[in-house]
């Protein structure tokens, strides 16, 4: 949940895609009912923002207004709605309306984000700037947020149990944008809302694709009434993503992959149906816990997993090792897997700060092209022509 300068060529700056693909006709709202936006043609009375890969959300626009629904925003929530009315004036609105929303008023100039991932769909929109708070300063890799960080020109507000509620209402936040664990969650959402304070659920790691996290940018946009770019930024990056995707899908020789490392002796496994099983199955692989299905990792002896995974092509994300040796020193049975041994273990720490924030959690999050493009380079080397790494790396 977790952007700094890279170096590779990026069409993906607001002003760039602007200018590039102004005329994308996706970017319109799915049409329900009839009033007027200023650049769209007359619709009804409400339109519902198209979203195409994420599930955890909806935004309905309406003339004086917007209505965005977040549905079970954190593990094992079921039945579980926020809804947030979104207005630059509640005047001509009803009581009976207000009252059954939580109240936003846009576009936002002060927000709090309690995860990385908030930043990096905030720098996609340039909108950094509006960012007075954080939770957890050494995971932040963007270097501006860092130098205002640094400077005190930006609050970490802690996290949960620790958060600085004295400097929240401090801040003066227009809201602050949270995610959730556990239900325990609401405990905190509570607090902060005795104070007057918006308080924004964003589910956006929950979603069970690259494409449908990166979405949420969508969802992010709303607060700044910018729907229409976020729309042409997502639309940019998906058409690379998937063409990326297409380059792959034919190929018959997929290599087994297994990802991780044990914690305190158990081996939390990604189920099939996620992020992570998604890009290795787009990126032409085979992950080898492809057929389980869960909403959370599944803990699993090291001895189940040394015996299905022992023999895999590739390892990736391999916690926080630096190096092979990293790796064999954690356990000596690992000097006896295949991907040790044939050196093909790969980790998704090339990007890191000083405090070992990593940036695959933050600008990562939305640019799942180059993510794909990584792990094609990986499983499939010289199918595409630069064969460049950006947020992986070879353990040596």
């Amino acid at each position: 949940m977790f952007s700094t300068a890279v170096q590779f060529s990026k069409i993906t700056t607001l002003q760039g895609i602007i200018v590039l693909l102004f005329a994308v006709t996706s970017c319109q709202p799915r049409q329900d009912n009839v009033f007027s936006i200023p650049g769209k043609e007359l619709v009804s009375e409400s339109a519902l923002i198209e979203v195409q890969y994420a599930k955890g959300f909806i935004v309905r626009q309406y003339p004086d207004y917007k209505i965005l629904e977040v549905h079970n925003p954190w593990q094992g929530a079921q039945g579980i709605s926020f809804s947030y009315l979104l207005a630059s004036d509640f005047k001509a609105l009803t009581d009976s309306l207000l009252k059954k929303h939580i109240l936003v008023h846009t576009p936002v100039d002060r927000i709090i984000c309690t995860s990385t991932t908030h930043i990096a769909f905030l720098e996609s929109l340039q909108k950094t700037g509006s960012i007075v708070g954080v939770s957890g300063t050494g995971l932040i890799t963007n270097p501006q947020l860092r130098n205002k960080l640094k400077k005190g020109l930006i609050s970490d507000i802690g996290y949960e149990r620790s958060m600085n509620l004295e400097s929240l209402v401090l801040l003066k936040p227009d809201l602050i944008m949270m995610y959730g664990i556990e239900s325990e969650v609401t405990a905190y959402i509570q607090k902060i809302s005795d104070l007057g304070i918006p308080v924004i659920m964003n589910g956006d790691y929950l979603e069970q694709t690259p494409l449908g996290k990166f979405e949420w940018i969508k969802f992010v946009a709303s607060f700044y009434n910018m729907e229409n770019e976020a729309s042409i930024i997502f639309d940019s990056i998906a058409n690379q993503y998937n063409l990326l995707k297409q380059k792959t899908e034919l190929i018959s020789k997929r290599p087994t992959v297994m990802t991780g490392m044990p914690w305190k002796d158990v081996w939390y496994i990604s189920a099939g149906n996620t992020v992570i099983s998604n890009y290795i199955k787009d990126a032409g692989g085979q992950y080898l816990w492809e057929d389980l299905v869960s909403s959370v990792a599944i803990p699993m002896d090291i001895e189940n997993v040394f015996s299905k995974a022992g023999k895999a092509d590739y390892w990736i994300n391999s916690g926080t090792a630096e190096s092979l040796n990293d790796i064999q020193e954690i356990d000596d049975r690992f000097g006896y897997f295949l991907p040790l041994v044939q050196k093909k273990i790969y980790n998704n720490n090339a990007r890191l700060n000083p405090e070992g924030g990593n940036d695959f959690w933050e600008s990562g999050v939305t640019q799942p092209q180059l993510v794909l493009k990584d792990l094609i380079n990986i499983f499939h080397p010289g199918l595409i022509a630069d064969s460049s790494l950006v947020f992986y790396k070879k353990l040596n």
